[in-house]
């Protein structure tokens, strides 16, 4: 199936679900549908495809997003999991930002999500070994009391986007949704800096447009989002291909 799936897409720049299915049972008449589903996803999600919209795909361009931590985001998450392991947390810092903001972060800030109810008892664990943590702050206090490197706990909106890797990192897809709907995330960024933002993004990475507005969605601010790439950036959505 390996083979045939690479010689597959290999061939086509762009193909639907069965398109895909046709040419893996001529060379496998018994393959299963669970299975060449599977297959899609691992191809996704490894970056050879990406899909631009229901049963539709292409060969990608572009590569999946991935980001260096710094040393002390890296030491924070594995805090939280070696004290907290079956905890649904992501994490975040805002020196991540440099590479796509034409105005680079002078201080930077990590921002650790936990799941609703366990937000205290992390903030608890992190603010023993840490000097500048805080508990869902607001934008006020954030400006206030934040100091060199400051770890921000707040809690993880239900239905984001799994984080990935090693120390469970927030999505871009998360991150360009939450410019607009967390306070504090809107209030460090200016918002002159969002078309640059995503552009940059939409350019360089695969992104996920049906996760980006599934969150969007659950945060009220699917339209607002939509409105804002399709009139202030160059960036085109797949539903209006």
């Amino acid at each position: 199936m390996e083979i045939a799936a690479k010689n597959f897409i290999a061939a086509h720049p762009s193909f639907t679900t069965g398109e895909f299915a046709d040419a893996l049972r001529i060379e496998i008449p018994n393959i299963g549908r669970s299975t060449i589903y599977h297959k899609l996803k691992l191809l996704c999600e490894s970056g050879e495809i990406t899909r631009t919209r229901k049963g539709h795909f292409a060969v990608s361009e572009k590569k999946n997003y991935s980001y260096d931590l710094s040393e002390t985001a890296k030491a924070v998450s594995s805090a939280v999991q070696g004290q907290y392991p079956l905890v649904d947390f992501q994490i975040w810092e805002l020196y991540q930002m440099n590479e796509f903001v034409n105005h680079q972060m002078a201080k930077n800030t990590i921002f650790v999500e936990v799941e609703n109810r366990l937000d205290e008892s992390v903030f608890n664990q992190l603010f023993e070994a840490y000097p500048h943590v805080l508990l869902n702050p607001s934008t006020a206090e954030y400006y206030k009391y934040s100091g060199d490197e400051t770890i921000v706990v707040r809690r993880l909106i239900s239905e984001a986007p799994p984080g990935f890797g090693e120390y469970r990192q927030v999505s871009l897809e998360k991150l360009l949704v939450d410019l607009f709907g967390r306070g504090i995330t809107g209030a460090i960024i200016s918002r002159s800096e969002y078309r640059a933002i995503y552009e940059d993004v939409f350019k360089k990475y695969n992104i996920n447009q049906a996760k980006l507005f599934r969150y969007a969605r659950r945060r009220g601010i699917e339209k607002q989002i939509q409105e804002y790439i399709r009139k202030e950036t160059n960036i085109t959505l797949e539903d209006a291909k």
